[in-house]
């Protein structure tokens, strides 16, 4: 991503933010919770994965022929008829995720994550730097974007048969499948409006906002708020997920189970969030370019959410590990209307995307604090627990923003440096204080349970 911002222009990144949304958005429905119901399912079947494969691959084609034909319509929407191409070939997607999710969701729950971990190494080199980077070097602009993100796709899907090949058919087996849909059917809905709350933002800026280049820039500051959190996403989706799956019978365990993740979790992200937002500036230019200097502002107020998110992830794996799916789906509707509400509103009033900004920062703190209290419904932690768990993250927190600080000040007293030497800088100072600090208390922070 790097090395493509540097050579597709801004206006693309907005158009392919756009139909990486709406395509986003639409994939979930067309997998109907198959695979968090492969993970969440104690006593699976070779009928049930035949019937899941068989059925999400069935899905996938509709869903494809379906935005085929609605293209056009969403590019008129955005007044961009490049938009319509883009949305067709992307749209094949629908049909690769469909023939991987089974195998791709066995790897998950049976917690092969070298095998996963290869499948996504083989698919990045080959996807996104051989055939993604090749293409923009050559000149082929947002084509390029769409030839990593298929091929990524396309190379992940064979790595997972290879791992994890399951049984296939024709047909489904209609009793099997609805024991699969029941969970699969909420934790549908869970994940639309997780997504859709993800993303309002997104393309409320980029109908009403102040043009392509613009949205290009905000989406390219949510990317990057977006990368930590990513990581904690796939740690929640797969890690936690399958393994409090697993404990969801013994309410102890996944209790210690859940102190020891927040712990870990916390003390690794609440100082990492200091260095992110002390460094946006460095951040924005070694990873997007000084084409993307206007954007740090939006970048450094994003970063303040990213401790938020660690906790909604965590809370996020909790409440689809013991099926407390409708109570979070209030919580989730609840964040969708106060994301579109100050966007909007924001927009319209003619505040800008600083306000934005600030105002997915507000509700997303509003949001961790609802799922946190949900999440010690459902695993019988008290505020009392969190706060114990959560608590060195806040001084560590507190320390590393000190040295940081320090580090920073001298640097500007004694002359501009570059902005990799101040972010490494920073990261080396965080990691010698916090890191030292965290280290010397190992025995009290650090014990986890068996």
């Amino acid at each position: 991503m790097a090395a493509l911002a540097r050579l597709i222009a801004p206006d693309a990144f907005g158009l392919m933010a756009i139909a990486l949304v709406v395509v986003g958005f639409v994939e979930i429905f067309a997998q109907v919770g198959i695979g968090p119901s492969v993970v969440h399912k104690a006593d699976l079947t070779p009928v049930h994965l035949r019937s899941a494969f068989v059925f999400s691959l069935t899905l996938g084609v509709v869903f494809f022929a379906a935005m085929w034909l609605a293209a056009p319509w969403i590019g008129q929407f955005y007044d961009r008829s490049e938009l319509v191409e883009v949305l067709r070939v992307i749209s094949l997607s629908f049909i690769l995720s469909g023939a991987a999710v089974v195998p791709r969701s066995l790897l998950v729950k049976q917690m092969r994550f070298k095998q996963l971990f290869m499948s996504a190494v083989v698919a990045m080199l080959l996807g996104n730097w051989v055939l993604g980077l090749g293409l923009a070097w050559a000149g082929y602009g947002v084509w390029a974007y769409v030839a990593a993100l298929l091929g990524q796709n396309t190379i992940l899907g064979i790595c997972y048969w290879l791992f994890s090949p399951v049984p296939v058919g024709w047909r489904w087996e209609g009793a099997a499948l609805r024991e699969m849909l029941g969970y699969g059917s909420r934790s549908t809905l869970f994940n639309v409006t997780n997504y859709a709350a993800s993303k309002v933002d997104t393309l409320i800026v980029g109908r009403w906002g102040a043009g392509w280049t613009a949205t290009g820039f905000y989406d390219r500051s949510v990317y990057l708020m977006g990368l930590p959190v990513t990581v904690l996403g796939k740690l929640s989706d797969s890690v936690l997920f399958s393994g409090l799956s697993a404990l969801q019978a013994d309410r102890e365990k996944m209790r210690m189970t859940t102190t020891a993740a927040a712990r870990l979790m916390s003390l690794a992200v609440f100082p990492g969030a200091v260095i992110l937002v002390a460094c946006a500036q460095d951040i924005t230019v070694l990873f997007l370019g000084a084409a993307y200097l206007p954007a740090v502002p939006l970048v450094q107020i994003l970063f303040l959410s990213v401790p938020a998110r660690g906790l909604i992830k965590l809370g996020d794996a909790i409440v689809r590990a013991t099926d407390t799916l409708r109570a979070a789906l209030g919580v989730k509707v609840a964040y969708l209307i106060a994301i579109a509400a100050s966007t909007g509103g924001g927009l319209a009033a003619g505040f800008g995307l600083e306000f934005v900004a600030w105002g997915i920062v507000a509700a997303t703190w509003l949001q961790a604090a609802a799922l946190v209290t949900l999440a010690s419904r459902s695993t019988a932690m008290t505020w009392r627990a969190w706060w114990h768990a959560l608590r060195p993250a806040f001084g560590t927190a507190f320390l590393t923003a000190g040295a940081v600080g320090l580090f920073l000040f001298l640097m500007h007293a004694f002359g501009e440096s570059g902005a990799l030497l101040r972010l490494v800088g920073s990261v080396v100072v965080a990691v010698g204080t916090a890191g030292g600090w965290v280290w010397r208390r190992r025995k009290d922070w650090l014990h986890l349970p068996s």
